[in-house]
C-alpha cells in the first residue's frame, strides 16, 4: 500500500514540473532576425523537359557561374521578419504586408499587394511550387500575388528560397523584304521565395536551359 502512494505521489510531482516548464504563449508583435543560409539542394540543371545527371556539365556551369553558386553561411542581420498577429506578418525590405497561415510547422504567406505580370513574366511565376490566383487584366498582362513558404514556429522560422538562371531560343521570321528565320537569345535571373515547382519541368524545351539552387533563410529571436 505504501508503494502505491509513492507512486501516485511521483505522478503528481512529475505533472507538476511539466506544468512548471511549458512554454510562454508567445507575444505579437514577433521579431524574429536573418542568421543563416542553409542548402536544400545542390545545383541543378534542365534542358528538354529533363534533368541534367552529368556532374561535369554542371561542374562547368559552376564554374562559368561563379556568383550563382550558394554556400552554407552563418552571420549576424537586421534583416527581420514579424510577425504581426497569428495570421499577419512583415518582412520590411521585402514584403510589407503578408497573410499567414499556419498548418502544422508549415507557414504559407500571400502578399497583400497585387502584383501586375506581363505574360513573358508568367512562365518564371510558374516556376513556384506555391502559386496564388492567376486572373487576366488588360493587355496580355495578369494579376498574382507573391506566394512565400516557411517552416517553423513564430519564434524560428526556415523561409524557403530558390535561385534560378534561364536561357531560351526562340525563332523568328525577319520582317526585311526576304523572310528568313533567325534565332534570338533571352534570359532572366532572380530569387523567388518560395519551392520549385517540379511539373515546371515539362514546360522546358530542347533549346531551353534553366538552372537552380534551393535553400533556406533562418531567421531566430536574438
Amino acid at each position: 500500500m505504501k508503494s502505491l502512494k509513492h507512486f501516485i505521489l511521483a505522478i503528481i510531482i512529475l505533472a507538476c514540473k511539466k506544468t512548471d516548464i511549458e512554454e510562454e504563449p508567445v507575444q505579437f508583435p514577433s521579431t524574429i532576425y536573418l542568421n543563416s543560409i542553409t542548402l536544400k539542394s545542390k545545383i541543378r540543371l534542365f534542358s528538354d523537359q529533363k534533368e541534367i545527371k552529368d556532374q561535369k556539365v554542371i561542374d562547368h556551369f559552376a564554374k562559368t557561374f561563379k556568383d550563382f553558386e550558394i554556400r552554407d553561411t552563418s552571420f549576424n542581420s537586421d534583416e527581420k521578419l514579424i510577425f504581426l498577429s497569428p495570421d499577419s506578418a512583415s518582412i520590411p525590405n521585402l514584403f510589407g504586408s503578408l497573410n499567414a497561415v499556419k498548418i502544422g510547422d508549415q507557414f504559407l504567406f500571400k502578399s497583400t499587394n497585387i502584383n501586375i505580370i506581363t505574360a513573358a513574366q508568367l512562365p518564371n511565376y510558374k516556376m513556384a511550387k506555391y502559386q496564388s490566383e492567376i486572373e487576366p487584366v488588360w493587355d496580355s498582362k495578369y494579376r498574382v500575388y507573391h506566394m512565400l513558404i516557411g517552416y517553423g514556429d513564430y519564434t524560428a522560422l526556415k523561409l524557403s528560397a530558390f535561385k534560378y538562371s534561364s536561357v531560351h531560343w526562340n525563332t523568328y521570321l525577319s520582317t526585311d523584304f526576304l523572310l528568313y528565320p533567325f534565332l534570338y537569345k533571352s534570359s532572366s535571373s532572380g530569387i523567388r521565395y518560395n519551392e520549385f515547382n517540379e511539373s515546371y519541368i515539362a514546360n522546358i524545351g530542347k533549346s531551353d536551359t534553366l538552372a537552380i539552387q534551393e535553400y533556406f533563410y533562418t531567421f531566430k529571436k536574438k
